[in-house]
């Protein structure tokens, strides 16, 4: 059986704007989740200062994987709790080809710049 990924582009609104500081230090936290979560391929974090909102774009293994977390109680209730809005579904797309060349952001204080140790 062949699954295709599929993504979800989500964007957080917050009534009172934030700063693109405030912005990341939100979603840097949230590495250690997102790196252990099953069905997740990737996760891209963006913030728009202008508008003040930020989201990101998941990848997700398949389409019922999506869904599976959709309907999560992470989603449903952890995610609003901790920042105090809910984030806004902008779309479930499909996808095709991913490229990916290399790492071109290491997120500060994240699994990404934490060192490796020694094998």
């Amino acid at each position: 059986m062949v699954h295709e990924k599929k993504a979800l582009w989500v964007a957080f609104k917050p009534k009172k704007p934030e700063n693109v500081a405030e912005m990341r230090k939100k979603f840097l936290g949230s590495y250690p989740f997102f790196k252990e979560m099953r069905g997740l391929f990737s996760k891209v974090w963006w913030c728009n200062p202008e508008k003040g909102e930020w989201g990101a774009m998941y990848i997700f293994d398949s389409e019922a994987e999506l869904n599976e977390y959709l309907q999560s109680d992470f989603w449903m209730n952890k995610v609003p709790e901790k920042y105090g809005y809910k984030p806004e579904v902008v779309a479930i797309l499909d996808l095709g080809p991913i490229l990916y060349k290399r790492i071109v952001n290491k997120g500060e204080n994240s699994w990404l710049s934490e060192k490796k140790e020694a094998n």
